[in-house]
């Protein structure tokens, strides 16, 4: 069986899941994770240097939108290919992230072995997608969105015109995470900004 060996980057907030992903993955004899990042930035400067064969991206991660990340990846190093690696199930995130023309998604409940199949499918130029994702495809816009606790508290803070310094205070969080939880927000129902968020959240009424 012919050896490859495919050139690895991974960028996820979650330095754990970074340092065990890469171990895995690094069992293999077919893939080298190089390098890994816990932000946006940092991920964005080394690309700027070296240009991996497949960048695995969160969706999620607290310095930036990650799917904007990807369209700007592909935009400027076409030659990259992309697969987002994410616990986001959501029929809105899912969408708006295959709009992108992203090259792969699976979600973190993924067995390994078909996380590396997938690397190898993309390297040799085909999409690939994850059963449970292609479900969620199917299924369509009839999946609603569930939100925990935490998350219908901030929005409906942000309903009430709160800043995200605000809203850490009054439920004893810190800025970093309320705007982690924004973005995810955001994410959920496939808006781009808060003003579009609270308009989807009133016309619908989600908090009613």
């Amino acid at each position: 069986m012919k050896k490859y060996r495919i050139d690895v980057y991974i960028t996820d907030d979650h330095t754990l899941f970074n340092e065990s992903l890469s171990q895995a993955l690094n069992g293999s004899d077919t893939i080298r994770v190089s390098r890994t990042f816990t932000t946006l930035g940092d991920c964005r400067m080394a690309l700027q240097e070296h240009r991996p064969d497949v960048l695995l991206l969160d969706i999620s991660i607290p310095d930036g939108d990650g799917i904007a990340f990807c369209q700007w990846v592909m935009k400027e190093y076409p030659k990259v290919r992309v697969i987002a690696v994410t616990i986001h199930d959501e029929y809105s995130v899912v969408r708006r992230m295959m709009d992108t023309g992203v090259h792969g998604y699976l979600l973190k409940s993924s067995p390994i072995d078909e996380l590396q199949q997938a690397i190898i499918t993309v390297w040799k130029g085909v999409n690939y997608v994850s059963k449970e994702v292609e479900d969620i495809i199917r299924q369509g816009s009839k999946q609603e969105v569930v939100l925990t606790a935490v998350e219908k508290n901030i929005l409906r803070h942000l309903c009430e015109g709160k800043t995200n310094p605000q809203i850490a205070s009054l439920l004893n969080l810190s800025t970093e995470t309320v705007s982690w939880y924004r973005k995810r927000l955001l994410a959920k129902y496939g808006v781009s900004n808060s003003v579009q968020l609270v308009s989807r959240v009133l016309k619908e009424k989600i908090l009613e």
